[in-house]
């Protein structure tokens, strides 16, 4: 009996620890990804990025480029996100095209009326994600790109949405925001984020500038559905040049 008793202890133990080791190497896997997806990079700056030696870093992109989720320019030797990201992501789209159809003539009239470029953004996880887009027909424009996911900290379309977010949902995604900072006037006080967020729900729009682009100003508006839940933020974005700050406060 106590052979036995031993025997499932080590066992537990056992268990326990591939478990541990199991999520630390999901995690990693993750950084990298979260890494990848803000710009492409070589192995000695991913390993920079996320902390690791690079013979771990290399380990799993060799892993995430045997899944699809990593590809790597053999010109430069950087990697990049992969087409399987995108194949997940296309689940999202897809259920996301009703939403696309609904907003999409209005899309249409601030592009005419702005002539600068349109985007839809819908929350994703800790993210944000753009599901359409209308580019600007300017030689100098800025864009996005549909699948794109970028950070709800930086920018007026994922402040508009983290403002309207449940209390709950709102403290465990500011609870995994990294605040560092993007440009010089990236938000990175956590309390000084909050008072902009009351404020945006307080006058139902929001507005950046330079956040996440140094020379990009965006404005953001709030997507309700017919239960005046808003589901998305529908933007506009170019250079501040034609977008000053007066314009759009």
């Amino acid at each position: 009996m106590e052979q036995l008793r031993g025997q499932r202890q080590y066992q537990n133990k056992a268990d326990s620890e591939n478990y541990t080791i199991g999520v630390r190497a999901v995690e990693r896997a993750v950084d990298i990804l979260v890494c990848l997806g803000r710009s492409e990079l070589n192995l000695t700056e991913i390993s920079r990025e996320v902390n690791l030696s690079k013979s771990t870093v290399y380990r799993i992109l060799v892993s995430l480029e045997r899944k699809g989720f990593v590809a790597k320019c053999s010109g430069t030797g950087r990697y990049l996100v992969g087409w399987g990201i995108l194949e997940l992501l296309s689940g999202t789209l897809s259920q996301s095209q009703g939403l696309v159809q609904s907003a999409s003539s209005y899309m249409e009239k601030l592009w005419r009326h702005t002539r600068e470029t349109i985007t839809l953004c819908i929350h994703k996880g800790f993210s944000r994600l753009c599901i359409a887009e209308i580019p600007s027909p300017h030689p100098l424009k800025y864009t996005v790109g549909i699948g794109i996911s970028l950070p709800l900290q930086a920018g007026a379309p994922g402040k508009l949405l983290l403002a309207y977010l449940s209390v709950s949902e709102r403290k465990k995604i500011l609870g995994h925001i990294n605040f560092r900072s993007l440009t010089n006037r990236t938000i990175t006080d956590k309390k000084q984020l909050l008072q902009e967020l009351k404020l945006i729900r307080e006058q139902g729009w929001a507005t950046s500038f330079g956040e996440l682009i140094e020379g990009v100003s965006c404005l953001a508006v709030p997507v309700v559905d017919r239960q005046e839940k808003v589901v998305a933020s529908l933007n506009i974005l170019g250079p501040s040049t034609r977008l000053p700050e007066k314009q759009l406060m």
